[in-house]
This record gives C-alpha cells, structure tokens and sequence, in this order.
C-alpha cells in the first residue's frame, strides 16, 4: 500500500506580513529663479511649504498606528469570542489565502454560508480544553440523547474487562450511584455529530483527553496520522460506534474520500483554534488551510453545509 502524505499534520510558518512602505514627497521641480531680490521670500516660501507637507505626511502615518493598535488589541480575543460578523471575516480570509490559485468567482463559490457558522459568541466560559466539554453542551442541542449514549452491542475492551475485574469494592459503589447511561442497538458505525479539526496530531491527542465524559459513552475516533494508518481507522470506523471524532484535515479529507468516514449524523465541525507557540492557529498557515478548505468543499461536507444540516464553529 502506499503511504499516505501528511501534508496538514507537521506545518513550518511559511508566510509574513507584508511591509507597508511609505513614499516621501519628492523636490519641487519647478522653475528655478535668478532674482536675488526674491531669495529671501523664496527661502520663506520654501520653509512654509516644508512644513506643510510635513503636517501633511503626519496625519496618515499616526492614523495607520493607531489602526495596527487596535488590530492587536483584537488578535487578543479568541476566535470565538469574537462577533459573528469578525468570525466569518476571518474564515474568509483564511480562505482566500489558501485558495489564492483560485479565482475571485471560485472562492465565493466555495464561501461558507453566513448561517452554517454557528456564533459561539454567547458560550462564557474560557475557549481552554478545561471546558471543552461544557462547549459541547453549549453548542450540541440535546446533547445527552446524541453524545451520551452506549451502543447496546458494542464489546468492551480487554482494558474495560482488566478495570471491571479489578475495581474495589469502594468504586463499584461509587459507580452504583451514577445515573446508568442510556443505550441503543440501532447506533450507526463511523457516523460521529461531532467532528473536530486539530491543527496536528500532537495536539488532537490533547483534545481528546479533554473528552472523559463523553468517552465513556463511546469511544473518540482518532482521525489523524500520528502513529495511525489509514487502515487501522478505516477498521475502526466500519466496527465502531463513535459521536465524536478528533483529526487533521488531510486525513479527515483522506477518510471521507474513501467513504469509511460516514456524514449521515454530522451536526458541527468544530475548528479547534489553539494558538501555538508562535501564537498562530490552524487557519493562519497555509498548508493547512488549503487541506482544510479542501476538506469542507468536499462534495458530502459541502452539501450538508448548504442544507443547514452542518455547522462550523470555532471553539
């Protein structure tokens, strides 16, 4: 079989901000006057003009300062923190940077709909994984009767059976107390409502873990290259009921492609905005946005988009 490339998993920073450069105003090249009578209102003429320039070429230089200002006060707030209208302002142009082959036509053919993103604005906890689940809650409506419920013919694990047998009798009491979780026989396999897109795999590992609640209900796909071949998840995808899945947009893209990642109960995909240690997230960098949007504009994604039967957000 050949190898899968991983072109979204392990990015380098490739793009800078442009410089804005600033023109200064050139010499008067006017006619030039040999009255020596005139030098010294000459002089003064010139020296008012100077000064008028230089009042000129001031007034814009401190109106771009102060517009960098505050486009650094709001780089501050997260993503989905910010307004609905400043979110998709930032998905679209995140877009045109990694469709920037494509024509003007072209990428407003592949906009997200206004109403495909979801304002998470109103969520008031911090976007940190220590709440990630309460998000969940927040933005999956009837999350319970979608996310917390066990597939009736699902096996446990040679772990689950380890843990069963060895579990004192101080926890199966404390286990006893909880409300048992509600189970079903008609679960479909590799249909998650919930799809979250990671910028790679190290930090896909750190979501999931953010995931116990919701784990114990059924197991988080793991949808991305690290340690993982397409085989295996494949596998897991056909044998296994899974409500949420976590992965990069190349292998995500690679997974639906191949028809093993199935769309049928898909209600969010959540773009996971974690600022790295170069305080970008997955929509700043390129290559991963060209993997990304290859991803969204894929036919079964595009078309539940549209239908309004899926919805981006940014968490």
């Amino acid at each position: 079989m050949s190898k899968v490339k991983d072109s979204g998993d392990a990015l380098e920073d490739d793009f800078q901000a442009s410089d804005t450069e600033y023109l200064s105003d050139g010499q008067d090249g006017g006619e030039q006057f040999d009255h020596s009578d005139d030098e010294s209102s000459t002089a003064a003429g010139a020296a008012a003009g100077s000064k008028r320039k230089a009042a000129e070429a001031a007034a814009p230089k401190k109106q771009k300062q102060q517009k960098t200002k505050l486009t650094s006060e709001e780089s501050k707030i997260p993503l989905g923190k910010r307004t609905h209208a400043a979110q998709i302002e930032y998905l679209n142009k995140s877009q045109d940077r990694a469709l920037e082959n494509f024509s003007s036509i072209e990428r407003d053919e592949r906009r997200i709909p206004v109403s495909a993103v979801k304002d998470v604005s109103p969520f008031a906890l911090d976007h940190t994984l220590v709440h990630l689940e309460s998000f969940l809650k927040f933005a999956v409506a009837n999350w319970k009767s979608k996310l917390l419920v066990k597939d009736a013919n699902a096996t446990p694990s040679k772990f689950e059976q380890k843990n069963g047998k060895d579990e004192s009798q101080q926890q199966k009491k404390k286990d006893a107390k909880k409300k048992p979780l509600e189970t079903s026989d008609s679960l479909p396999k590799g249909a998650p409502v919930v799809l979250i897109v990671s910028s790679s795999g190290i930090r896909a590992v750190e979501v999931i873990r953010a995931l116990p609640l919701f784990a114990e209900a059924a197991k988080v796909g793991k949808l991305f290259a690290k340690h993982l071949k397409v085989p295996e998840q494949v596998y897991f995808l056909e044998n296994t009921c899974t409500h949420i899945c976590v992965g990069t947009p190349n292998r995500i893209d690679k997974l639906i492609s191949d028809g093993a990642l199935h769309l049928d109960r898909l209600e969010l995909i959540l773009l996971d905005c974690h600022k790295d240690v170069k305080q970008l997230t997955l929509l700043d960098y390129k290559e991963i946005g060209v993997d990304l949007f290859k991803m969204l504009g894929a036919e079964a994604v595009e078309e539940r988009i549209r239908a309004g039967q899926t919805q981006v957000a940014f968490f």
